[in-house]
């Protein structure tokens, strides 16, 4: 119980708000602009050949992290990364004056690389599974495309949305070989924490550890309760 009551002391407080507040702000955009090359793919059927690419992509990209993630981001828009300096000699503006990939917001970007394509892997089939009759019969009404998606097919289709926010918020909240490869414990962050009191060089405590894991589960667990319940009333009116 010591352990646990510890989770309430400020600094271990704010590495679960900042990594709430990071999982949240990743969600949301990514889900936003997954959302939108979700609509991509399922409304496109030419090219055939770049929706297979992006299809493709989408898949591998999603499933991407750890330090190879972290090299290439650091390698690509780093202080001495390729697309910095390219641009620094096209324009004589510094990149990382304006996206620090250290920071937290340069780690919200680097979270987006998986994010979106997430989102559009999981939003893929909810779009598919609108049927186009729904919008036929909703024009022969009278409706117009804004009344139909307002009224038809965003509320069909929420339940889907909101339960891939709560997967996508699941996922960022509990990364952790990229948070740590990319700032080393710069940013506050519960399971770069973890990793630090299990095999940290200065301090070893596992039961703290195990405390700060428990307060994790809790998090996801409700998260994906949710989203369970979310999926549930999707599956009814999309079958």
């Amino acid at each position: 119980m010591g352990s646990l009551a510890k989770l309430w002391e400020p600094q271990y407080r704010n590495a679960f708000e900042t990594s709430i507040s990071l999982s949240l702000l990743t969600a949301i955009v990514g889900g936003v602009l997954g959302l939108l090359l979700a609509w991509a793919l399922a409304t496109t059927t030419r090219p055939r050949w770049l929706k297979s690419i992006v299809q493709s992509f989408s898949a591998v990209a999603s499933q991407s992290g750890g330090v190879a993630l972290a090299f290439a981001f650091i390698a690509a828009i780093g202080t001495q990364g390729v697309v910095t300096g390219l641009i620094e000699q096209a324009t004589g503006w510094n990149l990382t004056s304006a996206v620090n990939i250290l920071s937290f917001f340069g780690l919200a970007i680097v979270y987006l690389y998986f994010q979106i394509p997430l989102m559009a892997i999981l939003m893929v089939p909810t779009l598919e599974g609108v049927k186009s009759e729904w919008g036929e019969a909703a024009a022969s009404l009278g409706a117009s495309r804004w009344q139909y998606l307002r009224q038809i097919a965003l509320p069909i289709m929420m339940p889907s949305i909101a339960g891939a926010l709560l997967l996508l918020f699941a996922n960022s909240f509990s990364a952790y070989a990229t948070a740590y490869a990319l700032t080393g414990g710069s940013v506050n962050l519960v399971p770069v924490l973890v990793g630090f009191f299990i095999s940290g060089n200065v301090l070893t405590d596992t039961s703290f550890a195990s405390a700060l894991v428990t307060g994790m589960i809790i998090i996801t667990i409700i998260a994906m309760a949710v989203r369970a319940l979310l999926m549930r009333r999707s599956t009814r009116w999309l079958q």
